[in-house]
């Protein structure tokens, strides 16, 4: 079984795939219904990081899938364009971006 696909999307308290009703998740504050749930800063951390897990996912598949005897010379990659390397660190960027606001 795989997860739910990608882009997910924060909606109030819902985590939900972006595109339909689909609910991933639920994200709740302290309040007095709530007593031991994180301030609503934190929850609203919690809710970005989990909204970006496909795309931190998948820029972790494209960094594990680099080949294995690649090495660096004076900090430069070889076996990898410089374009290669400037699109899979933007990819990373991004998700992490999303991740933390």
């Amino acid at each position: 079984m795989t997860h739910t696909p990608g882009p997910w999307q924060i909606g109030g308290e819902l985590i939900s795939q972006k595109g339909t009703n689909k609910e991933i998740a639920s994200v709740w504050a302290h309040s007095a219904n709530r007593k031991f749930s994180p301030r609503q800063s934190e929850a609203d951390a919690n809710a970005r990081i989990m909204a970006a897990a496909p795309e931190m996912l998948e820029a972790l598949q494209v960094l594990a899938e680099w080949p294995r005897k690649s090495i660096t010379v004076d900090g430069e990659w070889l076996n990898y364009s410089t374009v290669e390397l400037a699109n899979i660190r933007r990819f990373a960027r991004e998700a992490f971006a999303k991740a933390t606001g």
